[in-house]
């Protein structure tokens, strides 16, 4: 397949790809153009920066209780074992307590301020953060900390001013909705146009009042004579969450949109529903809505919040024109604003459809009743910047049925919200559960696991996105590691409403797990590898170890997919420290980077925090995952299994992640991974049995979906056989050029998401020296193959390209290719480099593969890369499950 049919996909990666995210159910951002869209969230205008206390909080745990111990020597994290009987292997018993009581023999676990490293990192990386002429987000002015405090408490100081569209001319409607299209502010586009006299006089004629479900709160209909729609609009309290509906249909049977057109006026947040829990595939709602009320509205009687939401018909007209390239990326906000123009909307009704305003104004006060709610909160973090957190009580505690639940804490992926869809079952499809099967503590899949509890669960906006204030450091411990600790002290103090609903221990200890894929795997790790041990257990899906390893292995830059990796954030809005953009945007375009940015990114993830790892650890990893490779749950396992061998640690390998699944998928394995999933926080956080005792150490699937199993993981000794297959060949030349004739893109589906990991997939090469590798019947491998060569050659290339084809499909295996540095410069030079981790299975003849090294990879595409290589003496080393 050629890199042609790729191009033109390419710039709609701005709005639509976000790194870490094969196929996102749920929830998305602040609009409701169509009925799949979720999340939209807003808060008023916030002055960044207060100055506040460390908050990672103590961790000291009660010497005795219902936990079993795990002993921390010191702030760093080592530990002297836990007090379950674990074997080195981790096949005993891990923990049959009711509760695992995690105790440290510091008093203090907070971040140290006098410790001259820590600080000096953290200044360094708050001195990056500062824009051009700004300040960093961490200098507070003492004279605005008052400021900060009082916004943060009451987003109502500092509201959003609505400006007031003029509606004239029609050259004025399409500026404006060509400028939303490309600068659109969140949650609030498109505005309102102005009154006029004359709008004002039809209005009046044409207002009708639609009764309210609920007594406390106004809901307003704005329509026309003739209009076509019918509304019920209500907001009521279920299950702890308050749901609202406009209950909304056509009477000439035309689809409906819902568009979010101003948010919640006290900082509220809004998630249109696409169906109703446990049916995640069922129709259509009819403008049903999650409604997230400001925290400090539920202890204030007196205020009402408002929003409008714009429903409107779509016709035939309208999914044309939404069809024609180009064009069609500006139908929906031109056709937003025509809908407000008062007279126009109803002349071109025939055309564009009936349309109508319905607002709401409500007393969250009134609504929740005393009931435990989900609410959204802008908190306070150790530096001061503000953290949009969302709270969701379990359903056992939003019921009744218990007055304490642990917690969850379920991070987003990069260049998403925080997940505000109480009904999502997915937050990454196939890998991490959403908001329903963990508030219940059941899999609502068939067949799938109903004998946990119910969580707690809190979701944020991680610094720098979205709501929240700040530059993005990208999950650097010394930034968003202690938000996540200042979350944990915020959630259980009495500043949460909510605090009475966080079960802890006797010490007031809370239990806490943490779940999450990509940017939301990454985090895990950090917050679990720092001093703060409160996090009793941890799930990092399709994480990493460092973003230099994944981004810049082999001193070769992984250029298409940083490209999509930046765009994604630009297209979001991500305030992120400018040296992160500078070395992704030089890495793009050179394909090189120099220490400083190595270094950057280095602090970017675990990196050897993951020695310091005590908590419980489930690493779940993808065997086609082109950004985060199989090898870096390995490495952050293997670490934790040195530093602290009677940590349970176990692993899975799943085809899914950052890239494209063509080979067949196990049925089964998305049920795997809910299962396994709730499981481990049964065991390791709620303390309820050992459910998490029946899964495997590591499993894994292969090429064809089938699964396997072993009670090793592949870096013990004893996994694989002592000796590997072993494969030469004498080599020969290869001239090198750019893009032509190299490896990738792979298949795709054609859908923008599989696109955009296709186009930095690897596909077989035809400029390439090829190696037969036959297998011997019944060979498996799970692990990483070496490749060693002798080679000379002259040119600007740094880079040739090594991977294993399975030629009974013609394609790459995991689609994974290996980059190998090279200096050419007319010596010869010998090499030795392990290539990317494979999962593959020979169950018969045909069953075999081919070494490529290629002149390019599409991953790594370099437009400077030119010359010509003599390789001899190839060896290929293989290892082999035993």
């Amino acid at each position: 397949m050629g890199a042609a049919r790729f191009v033109g996909r390419v710039g709609g990666l701005a709005v639509a790809f976000g790194i870490g995210t094969t196929v996102l159910t749920g929830y998305g951002v602040a609009s409701a153009d169509s009925p799949s869209t979720a999340s939209s969230s807003s808060t008023s205008s916030q002055d960044s920066g207060s100055a506040g206390a460390d908050s990672g909080g103590s961790s000291d745990k009660a010497p005795s209780g219902t936990r079993s111990n795990v002993a921390s020597a010191d702030s760093a994290g080592s530990n002297d074992g836990i007090s379950d009987g674990i074997s080195d292997e981790g096949d005993a018993d891990e923990g049959t307590g009711p509760r695992r009581n995690l105790s440290s023999a510091s008093t203090d676990t907070q971040f140290n301020d006098d410790d001259a490293n820590a600080d000096a990192l953290a200044s360094a990386a708050e001195d990056s953060t500062a824009g051009p002429g700004e300040s960093s987000d961490s200098a507070i002015a003492p004279d605005d900390a008052d400021a900060l405090v009082a916004a943060v408490e009451d987003p109502t100081q500092t509201p959003a001013a609505e400006s007031a569209a003029p509606a004239q001319a029609v050259s004025v409607v399409v500026s404006d909705a060509v400028g939303d299209r490309l600068d659109p502010p969140a949650g609030s586009d498109p505005v309102e146009p102005a009154d006029s006299p004359l709008a004002l006089a039809l209005l009046a004629f044409t207002r009708r009042e639609a009764a309210a479900a609920n007594p406390t709160a106004a809901v307003t209909t704005e329509s026309v004579v003739g209009n076509s729609l019918i509304t019920n609009p209500s907001v009521t309290w279920e299950d702890g969450i308050l749901r609202g509906t406009l209950d909304a249909t056509s009477t000439a049977g035309l689809p409906l949109t819902y568009t979010l057109l101003t948010d919640p006026s006290l900082g509220g947040k809004i998630n249109f529903l696409t169906s109703t829990f446990p049916n995640p595939s069922g129709p259509q709602a009819s403008g049903n809505f999650a409604y997230l009320p400001y925290m400090t509205t539920l202890t204030d009687r007196t205020q009402n919040e408002k929003f409008r939401i714009l429903v409107a018909e779509t016709t035939p007209f309208d999914t044309f024109m939404k069809q024609i390239p180009i064009i069609g990326l500006f139908v929906d906000p031109v056709l937003r604003i025509l809908y407000q123009v008062p007279i126009l909307n109803q002349l071109l009704a025939p055309l564009i459809g009936d349309s109508q305003i319905v607002e709401f104004s409500e007393n969250p006060y009134s609504l929740a009743n005393g009931d435990p709610v989900a609410f959204t909160y802008l908190m306070p973090s150790f530096d001061g910047t503000p953290i949009s957190v969302n709270y969701f009580p379990s359903v056992d505690v939003a019921t009744g049925a218990a007055t304490s639940a642990p917690t969850v804490f379920n991070g987003p992926d990069l260049a998403f919200p925080g997940n505000t869809n109480p009904d999502s079952v997915w937050e990454i499809v196939s890998l991490v559960p959403g908001l329903a099967p963990l508030r219940t503590g059941a899999s609502p899949l068939p067949g799938g696991y109903d004998g946990g509890v119910g969580y707690n669960v809190i979701t944020w906006d991680p610094r720098g996105e979205y709501d929240s204030g700040g530059f993005m450091q990208l999950d650097n411990p010394f930034f968003e590691g202690r938000d996540v600790s200042s979350i944990i002290s915020w959630a259980t103090s009495t500043d949460n409403p909510a605090q009475n609903q966080i079960e802890t221990d006797l010490t007031g200890d809370p239990y806490i797990g943490m779940v999450g894929g990509s940017y939301g795997g990454g985090i895990q790790p950090v917050v679990a590898g720092t001093p703060d041990k409160r996090i009793d257990a941890i799930v990092p899906g399709i994480a990493w170890n460092t973003l230099n390893e994944s981004l810049y292995p082999s001193d070769t830059f992984k250029t298409t997919i940083g490209s999509e990796l930046l765009l994604a954030l630009m297209a979001t809005g991500a305030r992120i420290n400018s040296q992160i953009y500078g070395a992704v945007l030089k890495g793009a375009l050179f394909g090189r980077i120099n220490e400083a940015e190595q270094a950057v990114l280095s602090s970017a993830g675990p990196a050897m925090l993951a020695s310091n790892i005590t908590a419980p650890s489930l690493f779940i990893q993808g065997t086609v995952d082109i950004l985060f490779e199989l090898n870096a749950a390995s490495v952050n396992a293997e670490r934790m299994t040195i530093a602290n061998p009677t940590t349970p640690v176990k692993m899975v390998w799943y085809c899914g992640g950052h890239g494209v699944c063509l080979d067949p998928v196990n049925p089964n394995q998305a049920g795997l991974n809910m299962d396994a999933t709730l499981r481990w926080l049964d065991q390791y956080v709620a303390g309820t049995g050992t459910p998490a005792q029946d899964i495997p150490n590591f499993q894994w699937y292969d090429q064809t979906g089938q699964l396997y199993a072993s009670d090793l993981r592949p870096y013990e000794p004893g996994f694989n056989n002592p000796e590997s297959l072993s494969f030469e060949d004498v080599g020969g030349s290869l001239l090198l050029v750019p893009v032509l004739g190299g490896s990738g893109p792979s298949q795709s589906s054609g859908t923008l998401f599989e696109d955009a990991f296709a186009l930095a997939s690897g596909s077989k090469a035809r400029n390439a020296l090829n190696l037969d590798v036959a297998l011997p019947v019944g060979t498996q491998i799970a692990g990483t193959p070496t490749l060693s060569f002798t080679y000379s050659g002259l040119g600007t290339s740094r880079a040739v390209y090594a991977q294993l084809v399975d030629n009974a499909t013609g394609r790459v295996v995991g689609n994974v290719v290996t980059p190998v540095s090279v200096t050419l410069d007319g010596r010869e030079h010998t090499l030795d480099i392990a290539m990317a981790d494979i999962a593959y299975t020979a169950y018969d003849p045909s069953d075999s593969l081919t070494l490529q090294i290629t002149s390019s990879a599409t991953a790594y595409a370099n437009l400077t890369a030119w010359g010509f290589i003599n390789i001899s003496d190839i060896d290929l080393d293989l290892p082999t499950v035993a």
